[in-house]
């Protein structure tokens, strides 16, 4: 991408292993996403990534190399105590980025949201799995693949999406916001 005069590329990770693409010429077209979330969901549901502390270390290297950088945030769980933990998510990020983030930063964010096959999977899966996915506390919504998902009622999407986007914006007054969904 780097010689391509109209050619972007953007990737998203869960891990801190960055090291070969840090000397790599990318005049500014691709752009590393990492994908994060408060620590109780990391703890609970994403076994076998690599730790927030790894990937914010991993993301200050891709910026410091010029990369443009993203993070998403997701899935973002309704849980008790969650709007702590997503305000000291993006404290953490705030105080541990180097100051080249600047400008270019942009943050997308990912709502919880199954489908009745998703659901199945994962109960059998992680039969003990404290995922809440009762179809009685979510709107169902039809997806774009020819299904309905269940995403969180409209007023709770309202409040994640209010809470996480004013927290963004108190510690990266320059980033975007891609989307909510």
């Amino acid at each position: 991408m780097a010689k391509e005069p109209l050619g972007r590329l953007r990737f998203v990770t869960k891990y801190q292993h960055v090291e070969p693409l840090l000397a790599l010429e990318h005049n500014g077209h691709t752009r590393v996403r990492f994908s994060v979330n408060a620590d109780y969901v990391i703890k609970n549901f994403e076994p076998a990534t690599s730790r927030f502390e790894e990937r914010i270390e991993a993301a200050g290297k891709v910026a410091r190399a010029g990369y443009p950088l993203g993070f998403i945030i997701a899935p973002i769980i309704w849980y008790d105590g969650w709007q702590e933990g997503y305000a000291e998510l993006l404290a953490k990020l705030a105080q541990t980025l180097p100051p080249e983030v600047g400008k270019g930063l942009t943050f997308e964010m990912i709502q919880h949201r199954f489908t009745k096959t998703a659901k199945t999977i994962i109960e059998k899966r992680y039969p003990k799995s404290k995922l809440e996915m009762d179809m009685e506390k979510r709107k169902k919504k039809w997806g774009r693949w020819g299904q309905n998902k269940y995403v969180y009622p409209d007023e709770q999407q309202t409040a994640l999406r209010e809470f996480i986007t004013e927290r963004i914006f108190e510690h990266f007054p320059e980033a975007g916001i891609d989307y909510f969904t």
